[in-house]
């Protein structure tokens, strides 16, 4: 017998369903709960020992079970409704802005979808229909394409800090399937990212010289208490990203991080002609563009200029056998 035990604060409805042989409690409504009567390990070898594989979703690209051991639902391998995998899980807003929780489902058939606040159980959707009397608060429903996942979205808006918590997307089969949302609700504005670059936008660098460009990618204002993703800085010439390991060489990459910042350097050795033209460095879909140009040295401009000349006297006039003769004849002719 598979038996998972509620935990202390969990709530909900206590329901148990057999499948294949295998006795099964949906799940526990409470985030990162341990397994009671079964460690995750010994849960998860009588499962496969059953004779249908029974899956635990998991609101995590892993899938499986959770870290902590939470159990968000089982069911049939088969094809029943399922959660759409890789799905965003945790939204991060400020107050007084807006929220979007999408959920999508495969195969969904027949059956409803509703959104359930966890903390108090209360259901505020089922079926595109709204259940409460906050006006705030409003759920779409979409059919997906043939074969695409149904998106079924609940949406707040002028987001307040009590608004905060675990929001529970369920499909109506027996037992109930669910996929958890955490919302977290920070009373600061949102950074935006913010691309520069250091120095001057137009790099200058000789023949077989070095070269070095540079930017930096921040969040703007500096974020309190956010917990942000660090910035990532990537670079491209032209249309092509920059890699190391490029058959061109020396091509070197420098970061500095700071908490809010990064800075990234770029250094190209060896410039030829080839390297010069118009470099962006990008984070977080902003961007900034450097310019790489090649200057030429003082004595390939003198040779330069030898040629030139060289050319141009080649191509001057030169007097005509005739001429030459007319004038010898004007001599002759002129008073002695």
């Amino acid at each position: 017998m598979l038996h998972f035990s509620n935990v202390p604060g969990g709530g909900g409805v206590r329901r148990s369903h057999a499948v294949g042989g295998a006795h099964v409690r949906p799940h526990a409504r409470v985030a990162s709960a341990p397994l009671t009567h079964y460690g995750r390990q010994e849960a998860l070898s009588h499962a496969v020992n059953t004779s249908n594989f029974i899956r635990a979703l998991c609101p995590t690209r892993r899938g499986g079970w959770c870290a902590g051991g939470e159990v968000v639902s089982v069911m049939e391998e088969g094809g029943g409704p399922a959660f759409a995998p890789r799905q965003r899980t945790s939204v991060l807003a400020p107050v007084g802005h807006a929220a979007t929780l999408d959920c999508r489902v495969l195969r969904l058939r027949g059956q409803a979808v509703s959104w359930v606040r966890s903390r108090d159980l209360q259901i505020l959707s089922h079926a595109g229909a709204v259940f409460t009397a906050d006006s705030r608060v409003s759920a779409t429903s979409a059919p997906g394409a043939v074969g695409a996942a149904s998106r079924h979205s609940l949406r707040i808006e002028r987001l307040r800090t009590a608004d905060a918590g675990r929001y529970e997307c369920q499909i109506n089969t027996e037992p109930k399937m669910s996929l958890f949302f955490n919302l977290t609700v920070v009373d600061e504005p949102v950074p935006e990212v913010v691309v520069s670059v250091l120095g001057s936008g137009a790099v200058h660098a000789r023949a077989g010289g070095t070269a070095t460009l540079a930017c930096e990618a921040r969040y703007e204002p500096p974020p309190r208490a956010l917990p942000l993703p660090p910035l990532d800085v990537r670079w491209q010439f032209g249309a092509a990203p920059v890699s190391l390991q490029s058959a061109r060489g020396g091509v070197a990459l420098d970061t500095a991080r700071w908490p809010a910042r990064v800075e990234s350097r770029l250094t190209l050795a060896g410039v030829a002609a080839r390297d010069a033209g118009d470099y962006t460095c990008s984070a977080a879909g902003r961007a900034a563009t450097l310019t790489l140009v090649l200057d030429q040295d003082d004595d390939d401009h003198a040779e330069a200029m030898q040629r030139d000349q060289a050319a141009a006297g080649s191509r001057s006039v030169r007097p005509v056998p005739a001429l030459l003769g007319l004038l010898a004849l004007l001599r002759l002719l002129a008073p002695r």
